[in-house]
């Protein structure tokens, strides 16, 4: 099975990555560049879902039974 990952994805894994090298300073500042990359591809799905729902999907403001 091949898995598509999205480059900002690895992107954020590269930065993590480094992390080992870097020193501890800078952590909080690799850490927040990756929590950027993953929040917008979050986005990103979530802009997809809204756009084309799911067929079982419960209608905004409705919980499924």
């Amino acid at each position: 099975m091949t898995v598509d990952v999205p480059d900002d994805v690895r992107a954020a894994l590269a930065q993590v990555d480094r992390l080992p090298a870097l020193p501890v300073s800078v952590h909080v500042a690799v850490f927040e560049e990756v929590h950027r990359l993953l929040d917008g591809v979050l986005a990103d799905l979530d802009g997809r879902a809204a756009a084309s729902p799911r067929p079982d999907a419960a209608p905004p403001g409705r919980t499924s039974a």
